[in-house]
């Protein structure tokens, strides 16, 4: 159940900008009426003060989250690059592996063949 004043947000979203131009307006309109010229001035110079501590503090909050980004950014490609250094040399053992277990299968096949050779003439050459 929505409130009266999420209700009331709701219906005023399309008409922001105009309703803020006439907040502004009544706001000045105000100064002028009760408080005269001055009022005006000073209000008109605390609101660019303002506006100039907003950008300010902005822009400093936005570098502060900037840099905690860049800093979790580093560390996961730190973690990134040694997983990938780790891999690399899990691949190359591997391949080291791969090349011996070739070297013994090949010089095991060529003892078969020996052996067959052997076998083969003491079968045909009875002595």
């Amino acid at each position: 159940m929505k409130t009266r004043f999420e209700v009331a947000v709701k219906k005023i979203e399309p008409y922001q900008t105009y309703f803020v131009l006439g907040v502004a307006i009544a706001f000045f309109g105000g100064l002028i009426i009760f408080g005269g010229v001055w009022a005006l001035v000073i209000a008109v110079v605390c609101m660019f003060v303002g506006i100039l501590l907003g950008l300010i503090v902005g822009a400093e909050m936005m570098r502060r989250d900037i840099d905690v980004e860049m800093t979790a950014l580093r560390a996961q490609y730190e973690a990134a690059s040694e997983l990938a250094y780790k891999l690399n040399l899990e691949l190359t053992e591997q391949v080291q592996r791969a090349e011996s277990a070739e070297r013994d299968l090949l010089a095991t096949a060529a003892e078969k063949t020996a052996l067959r050779a052997q076998l083969e003439g003491r079968a045909g050459n009875p002595a």
